[in-house]
């Protein structure tokens, strides 16, 4: 019987672009890192992808991949995860491992979106979540363009319309939320077009160090014209309302 010759990879295909989902970074946090633990570092956020960790100072790849649902139980625990909020990234600089947490703590980073978690609310045991896309290189990972974050703070009166600056033609506002800064029993902030139109509901900032998000965003504002956006507040007492909104958004 004669044997046929099966040519193996005979064009020398290879896919050159397979670790765009995983960068190259330096472990800048002055400790060593652990294999799957979650940091940010050189502007990116994924896990550790070296079997052996990445040594302080040393060179490594992590996974930023966000055609993906992630499960872990590197959270704060005592944090209540709703599906469909914001998952924030607090890191824990040279001492400890960073968490994932419910909502900012002042210096934390947006990564994802909430899909599941395990446990009760204030006793938690892990979180599922949807990564956001980052850029690798200057080249998009994915169709979506990387989501940035601005915070805009209220300390003064917004019954007439706060323009903002640092959002531009043509941004994409993909979510919005409040922490009140001061107790305002019936404070409203909404986000709007820049031209009067709604882009949020009326987002309550009525209670000290509370967070609420946007039960709405209208995508027929969501982009926004050349007159950019604005914050405003409404209700009856509109003069005293304060806090931070946080925009998250596609640049355009």
């Amino acid at each position: 019987m004669a044997l046929t010759q099966a040519v193996v990879n005979e064009y020398s295909f290879s896919e050159v672009t397979e670790n765009d989902k995983q960068p190259l970074i330096t472990n800048g946090l002055g400790r060593d890192v652990l294999a799957s633990e979650f940091i940010f570092q050189d502007g990116y956020f994924g896990e550790v992808k070296e079997y052996d960790g990445i040594l302080d100072g040393a060179t490594g790849r992590i996974n930023i991949n966000a055609d993906r649902t992630v499960r872990t139980a590197q959270i704060e625990v005592t944090d209540t995860f709703t599906v469909g909020n914001v998952l924030w990234f607090a890191g824990g600089g040279s001492s400890a491992a960073g968490k994932l947490v419910d909502a900012d703590n002042g210096d934390g980073v947006q990564v994802g979106i909430i899909t599941g978690s395990s446990g009760s609310a204030g006793s938690e045991t892990y979180v599922e979540f949807r990564p956001y896309v980052q850029l690798i290189s200057g080249v998009v990972a994915s169709l979506e363009a990387e989501p940035k974050v601005l915070v805009v703070k209220v300390t003064a009166d917004a019954s007439t319309p706060l323009p903002i600056v640092g959002l531009s033609e043509g941004d994409e506002i993909i979510g919005v939320s409040v922490i009140a800064t001061v107790a305002n029993a019936s404070g409203t902030l909404i986000l709007e077009d820049g031209v009067g139109g709604d882009i949020s509901d009326g987002i309550i900032c009525a209670v000290d160090k509370v967070v609420k998000y946007a039960g709405t965003i209208d995508d027929a504002k969501s982009i926004l014209p050349a007159t950019g956006a604005a914050v405003i507040s409404v209700g009856g007492t509109a003069a005293s309302t304060r806090g931070i909104m946080i925009i998250t958004y596609i640049p355009a």
